[in-house]
């Protein structure tokens, strides 16, 4: 089978943006755009990440933590991680803005490690998992410019190569950073996460139960069940009820807009958060600002 290769979608901005699909293997994206403004952009992973800086500098909001990955730089981020990103391009070679990305499988992941020896590695401390910047050489540099051409001509790509690049890839990547392997290594670990702390971290933003269900590491069937098992109320009312309390502290608390609190508590409907609003409390949104005055 063919790998499938496409135009990514934002075609708007100067350049190329080209994505390379295996369903076996992973993606691999190359942007190379002229971003004369900051491009905003957020995603929830469904597969580990890797991102190179090559060019511009990209900022991410990971959690409660920062990122700052610059030209030289590179960062491996675990799936179900919902990620925020902006992307800019740099001031003094024209806004130009360049990296390459790798959305890998497991099973890629797995297939790469079966083949490394391991003896050196496995008496490494666990990685806690969070996610790291690190530099990168020549050797991945190099490595890097060898892909271009894959993005830049019309011929089609076996999914056997595709794999060989990515095994390549991971090889030179263990070879240049013994501490990236190990967080490699220990990236599938323990990825079904404690329920309620899952529900947390996340319920402020936009999310769908199944994605929710994704993070934690279940079944959408089993989270529901082991929820309402434990907490004696559907996950859909805890979120909507932790929501609407929290949208009320922050009228109660700030100078911000009934539109802004909608966002800001993961509604993307105004009118709908704010029928929720009033059912919840018995008074609307604009009840509650008075109350501050």
């Amino acid at each position: 089978m063919n790998v499938i290769k496409q135009k990514g979608d934002y075609d708007s901005f100067p350049g190329s943006h080209t994505i390379i699909t295996s369903d076996k293997i992973g993606v691999m994206e190359i942007c190379r755009q002229q971003h004369k403004k900051p491009f905003h952009k957020r995603n929830l992973l469904k597969e580990h990440f890797l991102l190179f800086a090559i060019e511009g500098l990209n900022e991410l909001r990971i959690g409660n933590e920062l990122f700052s990955l610059k030209k030289g730089e590179m960062l491996l981020i675990k799936k179900a991680t919902y990620v925020e990103i902006v992307k800019s391009g740099d001031p003094l070679n024209d806004f130009m803005y360049e990296s390459v990305s790798f959305s890998l499988k497991k099973d890629v992941i797995i297939d790469f490690i079966k083949l490394i020896e391991m003896d050196n590695y496995l008496k490494e401390k666990e990685s806690d998992n969070r996610a790291l910047i690190h530099s990168y050489g020549e050797r991945l540099r190099s490595f890097l410019e060898s892909l271009k051409p894959y993005f830049d001509d019309n011929e089609n790509i076996k999914t056997g190569l595709f794999k060989l690049k990515i095994l390549e890839l991971l090889y030179d990547l263990s070879q240049a950073n013994p501490k990236f392997l190990n967080q490699l290594i220990n990236i599938d670990q323990n990825e079904t996460r404690d329920l309620l702390k899952t529900i947390e971290e996340h319920y402020l933003q936009p999310y769908s139960l199944k994605e929710l269900a994704y993070i934690s590491g279940r079944s959408l069937s089993s989270f529901r069940r082991e929820f309402e098992s434990l907490f004696h109320i559907t996950p859909a009312k805890w979120i909507q009820e932790k929501r609407l309390q929290k949208a009320k502290e922050l009228f109660l608390t700030t100078q911000l807009t009934i539109a802004n609190v909608c966002y800001e508590v993961g509604y993307e409907n105004v009118s709908h958060f704010s029928r929720l609003y009033k059912s919840h409390f018995g008074y609307n949104p604009t009840e509650t600002k008075k109350q501050t005055i």
